[in-house]
């Protein structure tokens, strides 16, 4: 009997330890050889290797096994494109592996269904301090929105939504060269617009300007017209709280007006009128070219410009704060942070290892011992971040770096930096010693930088998040497509010249054409939040 009490305690002990109790180095020890997890996972579009190294075999999956005793096994891996097709597939036939990457859409399926693993406990275990404070740096709407009755069902995959809101990029030598200050109300600016397409801002004789560039899809990421929107108080593409109940912000009043001041602007002449066939990456070409002095985009915007900073030193440009009409304060749209979400199968025996995939992940690409050019992107410019399973980006990483950088340029001390921030500082002091391949860093994390501007956006509470951050609708799933492609057509006709009360037909269009539906589904998730 006692042999048999004392093997029951034995096995107890282990039960216990895997259940949650268990540190990294206790879940390597505590088996007889390595774990083996199962996975399936997208493969990143253009992704690049070191030589002799793949998805299962590099420096992500080692580390899972030397610090995790984890061996991690593909069941299997796809192209991006491909990916939502084979796991829908998957997810219908039951056959699937221990660990994978969802959508909002598969997320709110599953969770329905009782197919995923409660990761409360593990969570609250296991997460790092680091990993928890990441985890919350967007206010905590990421992980309400992977949050279903009380469990948590999955960990979601950050992004930076500060890093994604818009600053106003303009040309301040041209600013100098017509003897005009930086607009501080959207009245100044659209007549620096003006100035820009009629007064040879250049200076060369030649009537080949425009004052303000947008690209053919109208949003997005370079020349983009959020911000110009968000001066009059307009938020296309998301959801904003008016009068207790959620609202599409592309069918607004607010819209009308800010359409009707674009409309205006391009009959000018202020606007390309090719505008309609020029993706970003091609007005970031004629921008560099000295063809545009203002435009809306992200903060890494000049990123685009270096080769042409090389090429025409004179060249300078200025990350602004938003500006709005009649001189009020304009409040900056800001998207939601989480792109999509890592779930564990419900029956999986070690749940806990995403936990700690995602500790490492996050300590060793930003943490205080963070290896960047070994974990994140390495001299060869591999995007090494692409390889783990699980990875999210803190989403307050660029704006502290912004603050940390500057004071290290400010004190000549970098000790407090970490070495990513290190190598925009190093690139900076190059750049301010005349090394022109350094400008760009300089234009994102410098004293007046683009990451300064969003810095301010923050400590001035002048941020309109996405207030709608729930999975898909049955709405969107069967009519957001035809809702988008509804919207770039009668936009683009209204800046073009169309009647603009063409923007009333397309409200009703909107609601008609399945926007109804969407919004009773939108404000029946926020009631019962």
């Amino acid at each position: 009997m006692k042999k048999v009490l004392l093997s029951a305690i034995l096995m107890l002990s282990c039960v216990l330890v895997f259940a949650g109790g268990a540190t990294e180095s206790e879940v390597a020890e505590s088996s007889d050889g390595m774990i083996t997890v199962t996975a399936a996972r997208p493969i990143p579009n253009d992704i690049s290797f070191p030589e002799g190294d793949d998805l299962e075999n590099n420096v992500w999956t080692r580390l899972y096994e030397s610090e995790l005793g984890v061996d991690l096994v593909y069941e299997w891996m796809t192209p991006v494109a491909q990916y939502d097709q084979k796991l829908n597939i998957s997810i219908t036939s039951g056959d699937l592996p221990d660990m994978y990457i969802v959508n909002s859409a598969q997320l709110k399926t599953l969770a329905d269904d009782d197919m995923l693993a409660d990761l409360s406990g593990v969570y609250e275990e296991h997460a790092a301090p680091f990993t928890k404070q990441v985890m919350m740096q967007d206010g905590g709407n990421a992980m309400e929105s992977a949050t279903f009755g009380g469990k948590l069902l999955a960990i979601p995959k950050l992004d930076s939504p500060y890093g994604n809101t818009n600053v106003l990029w303009i040309r301040t030598d041209w600013l100098d060269n017509l003897g005009l200050e930086v607009p501080e109300t959207m009245e100044e600016l659209i007549e620096v617009i003006r100035a820009f397409t009629f007064d040879d801002p250049d200076q060369n004789g030649i009537d080949d300007t425009y004052g303000l560039a947008i690209n053919k899809d109208l949003w997005g990421q370079f020349a983009s017209l959020e911000g110009f929107f968000n001066g009059f108080g307009a938020y296309p593409n998301i959801w904003i709280e008016k009068d207790g109940k959620l609202v599409n912000g592309n069918t607004q009043p607010e819209m009308k007006e800010a359409l009707q001041a674009v409309q205006e602007l391009y009959a000018q002449g202020c606007i390309d009128p090719e505008f309609g066939v020029k993706d970003g990456y091609r007005v970031s070409e004629d921008a560099g070219q000295g063809k545009v002095g203002a435009m809306y985009g992200l903060f890494w915007n000049m990123g685009w410009m270096s080769d042409a900073k090389v090429a025409n030193p004179e060249m300078e440009w200025g990350a602004f704060s938003i500006v709005a009409k009649d001189g009020e304060e304009a409040v900056v749209q800001m998207p939601f942070s989480a792109s999509s979400y890592y779930v564990v199968n419900y029956d999986a025996e070690h749940p806990e290892v995403l936990i700690q995939m995602l500790n490492l992940a996050l300590e060793k690409c930003f943490g205080e011992s963070a290896q960047p050019d070994i974990y994140n992107v390495d001299a060869q410019g591999n995007a090494i971040f692409e390889y783990p399973f699980i990875y999210s980006e803190p989403p307050m990483k660029n704006l502290d770096a912004q603050k940390k950088v500057t004071a290290a340029l400010e004190s000549d001390d970098t000790s407090a930096l970490n070495a990513e921030e290190k190598g925009y500082y190093d690139q900076i002091v190059a750049y301010l010693d005349g090394d022109l391949l350094g400008w760009a860093n300089y234009m994102n994390y410098g004293p007046s930088s683009s990451m300064a501007v969003i810095n301010d956006y923050v400590s001035e509470g002048r941020l309109q998040s996405d207030q709608y951050f729930g999975a898909d609708t049955e709405g969107m799933t069967r009519s957001q497509t035809i809702l988008d492609q509804t919207q770039l057509q009668d936009f683009t006709q209204i800046i073009m010249g169309a009647d603009i009360s063409l923007f009333d037909d397309y409200v009703q269009s909107w609601y008609s054409l399945g926007g109804q539906q969407i919004t009773d589904e939108v404000n029946e998730w926020y009631s019962e939040r």
